[in-house]
C-alpha cells in the first residue's frame, strides 16, 4: 500500500521534472478558462456585495463639459480581438486558417486605425478653429477623471509577441511566452483596479483624483529579456552546456561504428549489406536502435518527406529527435483524418523507437502532435 502511494507521488512529481509539453499545451485553453470563470465569479460576487448606487431608475446620458472631446463607443477593440483569436488560430492549425487569420488581423487593425485618424483629424479640426480654454493644474477639467499615460498596452503587445513565438517554436520558448504574457496582463489588471478604486472613492466622496504618472517598467522590461534570451538558449541546447568528454565528442573521436576493425561485416563503417531501410534517407544513426523505418526531426520539420512501411504487421518506427529541448512524436493518421497510432512525446536530442500496431495497406499522414505543421506521407504496403 506504501509502496502504491510512493509510486503515485513519484509519478504526480515526474510531470513538473520533466514535464509532457504536448500535454501541458493541451491544457492550456483548460486552464485559461477555468481562471476566466473564477475572475467573473469574483467580479460578479464584489458586485453582489456591492452598495446600491445613490442614482434613479432611469440612466442619466453623460455630458461632456463645453471645450472637451471625448471619442465615442467604439468596436475596433473587439474586432482587433477577433482578428488576433483567428491569427493565434492559425498559428495552431497552419495552412489556409493562418492566412486568413493574418487577413482578418490586417483588416481589423486597418479599420482601428482609420477610426483613430478620423478621431484625430476631428480633435485637430476643433483645436485650430477655437482654442481650447486652458486648465489649472494643466489637468482634466472639474467632474472629469481622465486615466493616466500606461505602458500596460505595449508591454501587453510583447507578451503577446512572445507566445507567438512560443506558440511557433513550443518548448522552452512557449513557457516564457506563457510566463510574459500571463505577468504583462497581470500588471494591466492591477492599473485597472487602481482606476476602478479611485471611481469607487469618486462615488463616495464626489473627488476625482487622477492616477500619478507611471513609471518606466525597467524591472520588468529586464524579467522579459530575461525570459526571452534564456527560452532562445534552453530551446537551441545552450543551457545546460553539452559534456564534451562524451556523448557525440567521443562517438566521433573514437571508433567507426560497427567496429571498422580487420575482419568486421565487410562493409564500410561496420554496417551490414543487403539490407535497406523502407523509405528511409541513408538509415538512423550509429547510436540508434534498429527499427524498420526511421524518421528524423530537426529545425521544427521532418527530414523525411514520404516513407513506407510494411502492411497488415507490426513494425517498428524509430524517431530521431535532434531538436535540443524540444518536444517532438509521431502520429499516423488515416486518408479521413483520423488517429490510428499516436508515439509518446518526448525532448531532444534523443531517439526512441515505437511499436506501431498492424495497420492495413494504404496511404497515411504522419506528423507531430505538438507542431502539427510537420507533416508527411505514409505509405503502407
Amino acid at each position: 500500500m506504501l509502496e502504491e502511494i510512493w509510486n503515485g507521488i513519484l509519478e504526480l512529481t515526474a510531470q513538473f521534472v520533466i514535464p509532457d509539453w504536448g500535454a501541458l499545451i493541451a491544457l492550456l485553453p483548460v486552464l485559461i478558462f477555468v481562471l476566466t470563470l473564477l475572475i467573473l465569479a469574483w467580479l460578479f460576487l464584489r458586485l453582489f456585495r456591492a452598495p446600491k448606487p445613490r442614482r434613479g431608475f432611469q440612466r442619466i446620458p453623460p455630458r461632456t463639459p463645453a471645450g472637451l472631446h471625448m471619442p465615442g463607443p467604439s468596436f475596433a477593440p473587439i474586432l482587433a480581438s477577433i482578428g488576433v483569436f483567428l491569427l493565434f488560430l492559425g498559428v495552431v492549425f497552419p495552412g489556409p486558417l493562418l492566412m486568413l487569420g493574418g487577413i482578418a488581423l490586417g483588416l481589423t487593425l486597418l479599420y482601428w486605425l482609420m477610426e483613430s485618424v478620423r478621431i484625430y483629424d476631428h480633435d485637430l479640426g476643433v483645436r485650430t478653429a477655437t482654442e481650447l480654454p486652458a486648465v489649472a493644474g494643466q489637468g482634466p477639467p472639474p467632474g472629469v477623471h481622465m486615466p493616466g499615460p500606461s505602458f500596460r498596452p505595449f508591454l501587453g503587445a510583447v507578451g503577446t509577441g512572445m507566445l507567438m513565438l512560443g506558440l511557433v517554436f513550443g518548448g522552452w520558448l512557449l513557457a516564457a511566452g506563457v510566463i510574459a504574457l500571463i505577468a504583462t496582463l497581470v500588471g494591466w489588471l492591477i492599473d485597472a483596479r487602481g482606476e476602478y478604486v479611485k471611481t469607487v472613492e469618486a462615488d463616495t466622496t464626489g473627488h476625482l483624483e487622477n492616477m500619478p504618472a507611471p513609471r518606466t517598467p525597467a524591472m520588468l522590461l529586464v524579467v522579459l529579456a530575461v525570459l526571452l534570451i534564456g527560452g532562445v538558449a534552453l530551446q537551441a541546447g545552450w543551457l545546460p552546456p553539452s559534456d564534451v568528454s562524451g556523448g557525440e565528442g567521443a562517438a566521433a573521436s573514437g571508433a567507426p561504428p560497427g567496429g571498422g576493425e580487420p575482419g568486421g561485416s565487410g562493409e564500410p563503417g561496420g554496417q551490414p549489406g543487403g539490407s535497406a531501410e523502407p523509405g528511409g534517407s541513408g538509415g538512423p544513426p550509429p547510436n540508434a536502435p534498429a527499427a524498420d523505418v526511421t524518421v528524423h526531426a530537426k529545425g521544427i520539420a521532418f527530414a523525411e518527406s514520404s516513407l513506407t512501411a510494411p502492411a497488415d504487421r507490426p513494425f517498428t518506427l524509430a524517431l530521431v529527435n535532434d531538436d535540443a529541448g524540444t518536444p517532438h512524436n509521431v502520429e499516423l493518421k488515416d486518408g479521413a483524418g483520423a488517429s490510428v497510432y499516436q508515439g509518446e512525446v518526448f525532448n531532444g536530442v534523443e531517439t526512441r523507437v515505437y511499436d506501431v500496431p498492424a495497420l492495413a495497406a494504404g496511404t497515411y499522414t504522419f506528423l507531430c502532435t505538438v507542431h502539427p505543421s510537420m507533416t508527411g506521407s505514409a505509405t503502407l504496403q
